[in-house]
């Protein structure tokens, strides 16, 4: 009983530790994607495109799910349009974790997006 008793203190002990130090180390980003010059042409959108965009979606669904992603969402402007952009706010521990977790992105991978990466603070309508 006592061996229990010692395994739940500890295995608690660390869920503690992680859940803390994923707190602390968490800051907020915002990636603003943008379509490549290609793809601002709807003519130029096949079958393959739309299922990068379609794992783009999935994978941004996923790490919502995961407590990465805060919120995503898109401009609902015309493919041609200069001021059409996606906008997601993410967290991530630093600079580099940030930059690396958007270049990942399908869309970003099959130069489908270009994307950039900026420090960001939610000031209202904080999720957390």
């Amino acid at each position: 009983m006592k061996k229990i008793i010692l395994i739940v203190a500890i295995l608690s002990s660390l869920q503690a530790r992680a859940q803390e130090s994923t707190n602390i180390a968490r800051k907020e980003y915002l990636a603003v994607l943008t379509l490549t010059e290609r793809y601002k042409d709807d003519k130029n959108w096949g079958k393959p495109e739309k299922d990068i965009i379609g794992e783009h979606f999935q994978r941004l669904g996923y790490m919502k799910q995961e407590g990465i992603v805060v919120m995503a969402g898109r401009t609902q402007l015309e493919s041609n349009d200069p001021y059409m952009m996606g906008l997601v706010i993410f967290y991530a521990k630093d600079d580099k974790e940030a930059l690396q977790f958007i270049m990942d992105d399908p869309a970003v991978k099959g130069n489908i997006m270009l994307a950039k990466v900026h420090p960001y603070g939610i000031a209202v309508g904080k999720c957390d």
